[in-house]
C-alpha cells in the first residue's frame, strides 16, 4: 500500500454574501461557512467558526477516504 498526503487549506476573506447557520459543502468539495463581520473580529467566535467548518470537512474527507480504501483491498479477518 502506498503513502498518503493530507492537505489542508484555510482562507478567511471578506464577502458580501448572506451568513450560513452551519458549514456547507460546495460543488468543488470544499466547505464554506459565512459568518458576520462581528464574529470575524472576535477571536473566540472566529475560532469556533473555523473549528465547526474543519469538523465538517474532516468527517467528509474521512468518509470519502475510507470508502475508497475499502474498495481497493478487502478487510483482513
Amino acid at each position: 500500500m502506498g503513502n498518503y498526503k493530507v492537505v489542508v487549506s484555510i482562507e478567511i476573506k471578506e464577502c458580501a454574501e448572506e451568513m450560513n447557520e452551519f458549514p456547507i459543502k460546495k460543488q468543488d468539495g470544499c466547505f464554506e461557512f459565512k459568518i458576520s463581520g462581528e464574529d470575524a473580529i472576535s477571536i473566540d467566535n472566529c475560532e469556533q467558526a473555523l473549528l465547526r467548518t474543519n469538523y465538517a470537512a474532516v468527517r467528509d474527507a474521512l468518509s470519502v477516504h475510507l470508502t475508497e480504501v475499502s474498495k481497493k483491498k478487502p478487510l483482513n479477518k
